[in-house]
């Protein structure tokens, strides 16, 4: 059968119709990739357990990631990589962003960041028994006076007020923390009072969380947390956008608090089944 003028004309033409559909459409959903850390920050990022085994990953940031993407019909994924590795594989573009980072003037200079989608109070703790009045500083600095401080390996500590990183006695991993402190291999530990509860809770030491004494460290503001994303991401600016869009209507809203909410009620949940 010989095709009419018309329909040979049409058959040309449709594809070029078809064509910017589908740019656009490969525009708007580029296969994005964000990593948190995976020793867990909750109530922001940790795994489901299932029968005490760790499995895939939970909280306010990965919600809060769903909540930003999915309307838009832009796929991703979310990779839980040790601290240091993760933001390395940010910096040379591997992965497009990292959750709940606090900034400091390198990664300030290494990484774009989103506008600030929570804050925490940076603090200090120790075992109630060294210091059964507590212990009340002016400056940070004070504590060496009392005893090695510790830290987790590759974290930020320099909102604390605590530069001098050459002398923060770095452990691994929050599982670590009663033995360093009742080995007095650290007299303290630094950490953001809101996520020490559920980190301790979500690796069976929710019962060693009242042994410690606690403080905020004095003369500070709460902490802004940010994504840091990569100055290589091809995505960076629609990432930053969409997530600062988002972000400022959940907050307007209420339901960037109630998502907060949320996550701290299942991980008291968590607290309580482990006691």
């Amino acid at each position: 059968m010989t095709l009419s003028p018309y329909y040979l004309v049409l058959a040309l033409f449709l594809p070029l119709f078809a064509a910017p559909s589908m740019a656009e459409q490969s525009y708007l959903q580029p296969k994005l990739k964000f990593c948190v850390e995976d020793t867990e920050f909750p109530p922001f990022n940790y795994f489901k357990r299932i029968d005490g085994e760790k499995g895939t990953s939970d909280g306010y940031d990965i919600d809060l990631l769903k909540l930003v993407f999915e309307p838009s019909g832009i796929e991703y994924e979310v990779i839980a990589l040790p601290w240091r590795r993760c933001l390395k594989e940010v910096s040379e573009g591997i992965i497009d962003g990292v959750m709940s980072a606090s900034l400091n003037p390198q990664r300030a200079k290494d990484y774009f960041h989103s506008d600030a989608y929570y804050y925490l109070n940076p603090s200090y703790f120790y075992l109630r028994s060294d210091f059964p009045d507590g212990l009340e500083i002016q400056a940070l600095s004070e504590l060496e006076n009392h005893g090695n401080i510790c830290g987790i390996k590759g974290f930020n500590y320099i909102n604390f007020g605590w530069v001098n990183l050459t002398r923060l006695y770095e452990i691994n991993e929050i599982a670590n923390l009663p033995t360093m402190l009742q080995k007095k291999r650290c007299r303290f530990f630094l950490a953001r009072k809101e996520t020490l509860a559920g980190t301790l809770a979500l690796n069976h030491l929710y019962r060693f969380e009242r042994l410690l004494g606690r403080s905020t460290v004095p003369n500070l503001q709460p902490e802004p947390f940010h994504m840091l994303i990569s100055r290589k991401s091809p995505s960076a600016e629609l990432i930053n956008k969409l997530f600062n869009e988002k972000v400022k209507q959940l907050t307007l809203n209420g339901e960037l608090e109630k998502l907060l909410e949320h996550h701290l009620h299942e991980l008291r949940l968590n607290a309580k089944n482990n006691d």
